[in-house]
């Protein structure tokens, strides 16, 4: 008779264990989703970035064209 409410216990700590590690499956799933976007978004940045500086350097060659000689 002592056995059977350890047994219950035991039983009861093997399904919360279970549990849990279906949650933190889940959550591993979801930020390997947020770690692709972040490397997406961090992939676009850069190009924008490029994009500006090739801008900035296009408006400089411009500006150094269009200068008045004194």
């Amino acid at each position: 008779m002592p056995d059977t409410p350890e047994n219950h216990t035991i039983k009861l700590l093997q399904e919360m264990r279970s549990e849990m590690r279906e949650q933190f499956d889940e959550m591993r799933e979801q930020f390997d989703d947020v770690n692709t976007r972040i490397d997406g978004v961090t992939h676009i940045l850069t190009l924008i970035a490029g994009h500006q500086y090739a801008l900035d350097a296009r408006v400089e060659a411009l500006e150094d064209t269009a200068k008045p000689e004194i």
